[in-house]
């Protein structure tokens, strides 16, 4: 008999415990466990918010965050690069002597590899040969980023001699412009899924460059 009221006596007490833990404004050990449970999936929940829009930022600063590779004595190399030839009025025999000493680093500390990471950072056209990519990459030491078309927005502005006026692109026209045979600002048109889309914009001048930046 003792052990029979024991057991209903504990049996009562557990369902007045559950029933205490609906009754509103009874704290309860079950009350405070759920709390702590919300409090954990909240924080939880916070902290992945803070996380992601850290990712965000870094990714919206610097677009290639996750494609950097890039060994160290490249990125210092870059970097001194930067500070003895940035800032300075580009000139055809500086530029030259900018593509020779980075030309004469490929193979070395710095590969092509390198040199394209930089230029995906800067949003610049990374495709091409090691000649292209390397008058390239001297020309944004140099001068600073190109920006996007101002008139189509899709293709990315090159300045130089356009192709098509000293090589034959299959299935192209050649062009006839007004600044046939000098320097300038010239966008070579953009793809669309698998459509090429053409655009005929070419300037001189008045177009900004943008800050160039390093990993």
């Amino acid at each position: 008999m003792g052990k029979r009221k024991i057991a209903s006596s504990t049996a009562a007490t557990a369902k007045k415990a559950k029933a205490t833990t609906v009754s509103p404004g009874t704290t309860t050990i079950t009350t405070t466990t759920t709390t702590t449970a919300s409090s954990s999936s909240t924080t939880a929940i916070a902290a992945g918010t803070t996380a992601s829009t850290i990712t965000s930022a870094a990714l919206k600063e610097y677009p290639y965050t996750k494609d950097y590779d890039m060994k160290g004595p490249a990125i210092i190399f870059f970097r001194r690069l930067q500070s003895k030839y940035g800032g300075k009025e580009r000139t055809p025999k500086l530029q030259d002597e900018l593509c020779e000493e980075i030309t004469g680093q490929i193979c070395g500390d710095v590969d092509p590899y390198d040199i394209k990471t930089v230029l995906k950072l800067n949003d610049q056209a990374a495709g091409g040969n090691d000649k292209e990519i390397t008058s390239r990459l001297a020309d944004g030491i140099l001068r600073g980023g190109l920006p996007r078309c101002p008139k189509c927005f899709g293709g990315r502005l090159r300045y130089g001699m356009p192709k098509w006026e000293s090589s034959k692109y299959k299935g192209k026209a050649k062009r006839d412009s007004p600044l046939k045979g000098r320097e300038r600002f010239h966008c070579p048109g953009y793809f669309d899924d698998d459509r090429y889309v053409n655009c005929t914009f070419e300037a001189l001048d008045g177009i900004e460059r943008l800050p160039w930046r390093y990993p």
